[in-house]
């Protein structure tokens, strides 16, 4: 072994055995929190124990199947979401797949969308929540259990919904109560961003008919790989955990992910991980992904990569089509990549672990414990209060905002001069659709050319609390644009006196005010009744 071998694994070895012995003293944490950091290593084994159950899942998907089902909206939201999300876009699917969506927006015209499409005699509803407890999975349950007890009654009603929760949650509860076809219990000591390979992800992929064993499998390998028996240099989680923390540390904390086909939204997935774990006591790493990458001349000295690079099949062919084509470009201008191969679909599964692994390497390198996201609970406690005072006076009390007209004329200062901020933080309250897709690409690229080198981010609301909206308010600081319609739709949310327009809007009021109180820089602007013009007439202005 090595000298430089010998050094790296006197500092990295300690760590790894911790990790394995599931220490919660190795972040430097306070008392109080080692209880629940103790009770949140069970990603370390979940692809074993998962094993067991894909015999279980593949028969749970046939039933669905056999029942004339072919529609799965999963109503979700954070990391009871987001794998599903990435699986549904990365893995092939199986003979008589079962088409799996996402609702994890809690804007009327979204809600309102899914509700047409599917009806509730040929679709099963993947009800998603550790806690049970969510705002956005309950309110979306009990909005399409109204829905489907008026179209099928209520005796007929609970064979299309499914439980996925942590046991003796409400959830679970509700789900006995109204008779669901099956409530997935998942293991308590997993966290909502480390539950990719539990049933949060396994359940919906088991409906697409993807290759669970193929997933599970690879993620074993990588579990593997992982092990205290591996030297360090061979680790591939320390390996990753080290170079996020030592980049970081030298002020590379703006970590860009080049993603190629199949595995675009894999980047979607690792921005909750990285971002709520580590974006804590005014520091972190920013994640940064879906970038365009244009000129690399043009990216700031903060940034530090991550490629997905395939190894076999037609790999010129896939590097062409996304962001790892740069990764030669970039590493030969001196900046630092770190590469992970990957030689099929399946991969995903030992990706999901190696990027779990390496999150709580760096968190303990950085002395960050990556398991609680206090500025998180903090929104939704804004939100709540935001929502009891619309109860009781029939007002939202909403912050100014810009109209759209008058926007860039209020964020070009912002964005240049002694005001330039680290990041900019597009925050669109907005129904996801292409064009709203294809205005926030356009607006994301004026905003980047004027904000240079600070990096441009795009999130949903209220997607993004649950993701990034820990860093934003607790980690780096950057400038935060709200983007809000006004929608001529709502819809109603059962057992309480409002819908989800009212819903949306507390969601960015409460944000707005947690911002605030986390002294960061944030804009509202409003832009009408026609997003998508208003977008690209922002863009055009700046």
């Amino acid at each position: 072994m090595s000298s430089s071998d010998t050094e790296l694994s006197s500092r990295l070895g300690p760590i790894v055995t911790s990790i394995w012995k599931r220490d919660p003293t190795i972040f430097g944490a306070i008392p109080t929190l080692e209880p629940l950091i103790a009770n949140r290593y069970g990603w370390l084994d979940v692809a074993t124990r998962m094993r067991t159950q894909v015999a279980s899942l593949h028969k749970f998907a046939s039933s669905v199947r056999s029942s004339g089902r072919k529609k799965a909206l999963l109503l979700g939201m954070g990391g009871s979401s987001l794998a599903a999300d990435v699986m549904r876009h990365t893995l092939p699917g199986g003979r008589d797949a079962v088409e799996v969506t996402v609702l994890d927006s809690t804007h009327p015209e979204a809600v309102k969308a899914l509700l047409a499409s599917h009806e509730p005699s040929a679709s099963v509803y993947l009800v998603s929540s550790k806690s049970g407890t969510t705002t956005e999975p309950l309110c979306f349950q009990e909005t399409f259990w109204t829905h489907a007890v008026k179209q099928l009654g209520g005796a007929q009603a609970g064979d299309s919904f499914v439980a996925i929760t942590d046991s003796g949650s409400k959830l679970a509860v509700e789900a006995a109560n109204r008779g669901y076809r099956r409530a997935f219990i998942n293991p308590e000591d997993i966290g909502g961003r480390y539950s990719a390979l539990s049933f949060f992800g396994l359940v919906p992929a088991s409906l697409m008919g993807a290759d669970l064993e193929a997933l599970l499998a690879s993620a074993a390998d990588a579990m593997a790989k992982c092990q205290t028996t591996t030297p360090i240099h061979q680790n591939p989680g320390a390996q990753l955990g080290l170079a996020l923390a030592e980049h970081a540390r030298a002020g590379r904390n703006k970590l860009t992910l080049l993603c190629p086909p199949p595995f675009e939204r894999f980047g979607v997935w690792v921005e909750q991980l990285i971002a709520e774990s580590l974006g804590k006591y005014g520091g972190g790493i920013l994640p940064v992904e879906g970038e365009q990458i244009t000129d690399e001349t043009r990216l700031g000295s903060d940034r530090f990569y991550v490629a997905i690079e395939p190894v076999t099949g037609n790999v010129d062919q896939l590097r062409r089509q996304s962001h790892a084509a740069h990764a030669d470009d970039l590493e030969a201008a001196g900046l630092p990549v770190f590469r992970m191969p990957v030689s099929r679909p399946e991969d995903l599964g030992g990706l999901f672990f190696i990027w779990e692994f390496a999150t709580t390497v760096a968190g303990a390198l950085l002395g960050i414990e990556p398991f609680d996201q206090p500025n998180v609970e903090l929104s939704k406690v804004l939100t709540r209060k935001v929502l009891e005072s619309y109860v009781r006076t029939g007002i939202l009390e909403e912050p100014p905002a810009v109209l759209a007209a008058n926007a860039a004329d209020a964020l070009r200062p912002r964005l240049a001069g002694p005001l330039r901020p680290d990041y900019v933080a597009i925050q669109a309250y907005l129904n996801p659709s292409s064009a709203i897709e294809t205005a926030l690409k356009r607006l994301r690229l004026a905003v980047a050319a004027k904000a240079w080198p600070a990096p441009v981010t795009i999130g949903y609301g209220p997607r993004f609390l649950h993701s990034t909206g820990q860093l934003h308010k607790g980690g780096i600081a950057g400038l935060s644009i709200q983007l809000l319609d006004q929608s001529g739709h709502d819809v109603d949310i059962p057992g309480v006196p409002y819908g989800f327009s009212t819903l949306i809007s507390a969601q960015s009021i409460g944000d707005f005010q947690a911002l605030s109180d986390a002294d960061r820089q944030v804009v509202r602007v409003a832009l009408g009744t026609d997003p998508a013009d208003a977008i690209d007439s922002l863009a055009a202005a700046l």
